[in-house]
């Protein structure tokens, strides 16, 4: 791990205030037969072209300015993107990207849906002012949380805007399924749909986005402190994360509920939550203990899981402070 510096932080933090200013989709202008306007526009792998009227037109001259101006702006935030992946900010696959990107577009994360696993992972760079290591970065799968998210009138379902990013994604069936829970494309990308566990494990049917979401234990940890923050992908996508400190404990927690086969995603886990960890422990120490102490309160099942997790990434601590990462000698 290492500090980011200054002037990218500021960069960073430039990005996530224009892309939340957003107003609409940029795209391009064209005039057919000299005398019609439409603009053009990308949505994940998709291009939609929309049929704006006369181009002589006062209100269509309105909105064709606007989408040059949009345009223009778009071209300086991927010039942003791409310096700050340069700098090696992390970044989505441009199979995630797309997706994000669809999803984001839909307003679905601004509506309460909430990206988790490894692909809100690797958004904290940003936030947290650090670059972490490489390795735990990839990932084919996109886990996303439905426990917050309040659908909108009209509400399209989510296969129809998955297609967008990859045409081939299809729904994911299993013989009691009322709805799909999971929507997968022809390279083996998988889309889960997730939220909290109740009384019942039976999947919480969505039907305004043609989906169900299944219900697992302390998913209701993560979501309920969650931040906006911009994945780099194109201009720059808006999409909503659980807080870093929240990610890591709830890492901490489900690392021990990996069954014997998942071994190497119960490293993952360990590996995420202790990189985020080691950060707080120089930048909030404070903060990681009471989030700490407040998730170990809320049952002994929580406790066990905790201690558990930190005594095998060497930050155990059932009283008092944390002891700080070792410094790697030089």
């Amino acid at each position: 791990m290492r500090a980011i510096a200054l002037n990218l932080m500021t960069l960073y933090a430039d990005l996530l205030q224009s892309v939340e200013m957003g107003d609409g989709l940029p795209g391009s202008v064209a005039i057919k037969r000299n005398k019609y306007a439409y603009v053009t526009t990308k949505d994940g792998s998709a291009r939609i072209e929309k049929y704006l009227g006369a181009s002589d037109d006062p209100d269509v001259k309105q909105e064709m300015e606007r989408a040059k101006h949009a345009a223009e702006r778009a071209r300086s935030l991927r010039n942003t993107v791409t310096v700050l992946k340069r700098s090696r900010f992390p970044a989505p696959s441009l199979v995630l990207g797309r997706i994000l990107e669809v999803l984001s577009n839909a307003g679905l994360f601004k509506r309460g849906m909430t990206l988790v696993g490894t692909g809100a992972y690797q958004t904290y760079a940003g936030i947290t002012g650090y670059l972490f290591p490489s390795a735990s970065y990839t990932t084919n799968d996109a886990d996303l949380s439905l426990a917050e998210f309040v659908p909108g009138k009209d509400e399209e379902d989510i296969e129809s805007i998955l297609k967008r990013a990859n045409p081939t994604f299809k729904p994911v069936w299993h013989p009691d399924d009322k709805l799909p829970k999971a929507f997968r494309s022809s390279d083996g990308f998988t889309v889960d749909l997730l939220t909290r566990k109740g009384r019942s494990e039976t999947p919480v049917l969505v039907k305004e986005l043609g989906c169900a979401a299944m219900p697992l234990s302390f998913q209701e940890y993560p979501v309920e402190e969650t931040i906006e923050t911009v994945a780099l992908y194109g201009t720059g996508v808006l999409v909503r994360v659980p807080t870093p400190i929240r990610f890591a404990v709830h890492k901490l927690i489900v690392a021990q509920r990996r069954k014997a086969t998942e071994r190497a995603k119960k490293q993952k886990d360990l590996t995420q939550a202790r990189e985020l960890m080691d950060i707080f422990l120089r930048i909030d120490e404070a903060a990681l203990q009471e989030a700490l102490d407040e998730a170990r309160n809320r049952g002994k099942s929580w406790k066990n899981a905790i201690n558990a997790s930190l005594k095998e990434i060497g930050r155990e601590a059932r009283q008092g402070a944390l002891p700080l990462p070792v410094a790697p000698q030089r």
